[in-house]
């Protein structure tokens, strides 16, 4: 826990990791991640939550980060594990809203309507952060296949952890595009395949209500892959939707 509160501290100073609030304040699902390569490949040894190097020479990072990890580590290096999450806590009071520790204050703001986002570009951390600070309540999967070989996007994985900060995670398949029809498609190619899946929502009111009734009642936001809504089909159920009079925001 010390050493994820140190590794925020320090990428307060230079863009290494995202966080995201979590179960004991700032948490990073992507360090995790690469601690846990790490462990697999023996660089490191996790045991009793203690984080171990081993016998590996590991060339030295550039000047000024260096500098940041050395100024963090004799800041720090004396004080107990509490004292280090006592300054986040206080310093970064946004980190604290699904804390176990010491809960913050709750940013649920009861906000509705209907959003769109894409995680092209974005680690998982950010993609949450995103949800998070625009008020997301429900996530809308409508990928076909909700697998992704970028981590953390597969449905498993995203559906526990947004479980674990408070989001809501929906899979309606139906409302995907068979990967088979976007292969090899030119730009032409693929505003024909939109208007014909725009077409097709004609025979699919019901999924559309069913986005329509929670949008009434929470803050959903539709999910795909591309950074763009509108090279993605999920634009084409916001277009459809701000035609009924909706306001959609593209995240």
């Amino acid at each position: 826990m010390k050493l994820v509160k140190l590794m925020f501290l320090i990428s307060q100073e230079r863009d290494l990791y995202n966080f995201v609030p979590y179960k004991y304040g700032p948490f990073s699902f992507q360090l995790y991640r690469d601690l846990s390569h790490l462990e697999k490949l023996g660089i490191i040894s996790i045991a009793d939550e203690y984080v171990s190097i081993t016998d590996v020479v590991f060339p030295k990072p550039d000047y000024f980060l260096q500098e940041i990890i050395t100024s963090c580590a004799r800041k720090f290096q004396d004080i107990t594990d509490m004292n280090v999450i006592n300054y986040v806590y206080e310093n970064f009071p946004k980190y604290t809203i699904f804390s176990k520790l010491r809960p913050g204050k709750n940013q649920i703001s009861g906000q509705k309507g209907i959003t769109t986002i894409g995680y092209e570009g974005k680690d998982i951390d950010q993609f949450f952060q995103t949800l998070i600070s625009n008020h997301i309540t429900v996530l809308i999967d409508v990928r076909k296949n909700a697998f992704s070989r970028k981590y953390g996007y597969s449905k498993e994985a995203l559906s526990r952890n947004l479980q674990n900060i408070g989001i809501n995670y929906m899979h309606i398949p139906e409302l995907g595009i068979e990967s088979s029809r976007r292969k090899n498609l030119s730009q032409d190619g693929y505003q024909d395949l939109f208007k014909q899946y725009s077409s097709e929502l004609d025979y699919k009111d019901d999924l559309i209500e069913k986005i329509k009734v929670l949008g009434r009642e929470e803050k959903i936001a539709l999910m795909c892959f591309e950074k763009n809504a509108n090279h993605c089909h999920r634009g084409v159920i916001a277009d459809r939707l701000r035609k009924e009079g909706w306001e959609i925001v593209d995240l």
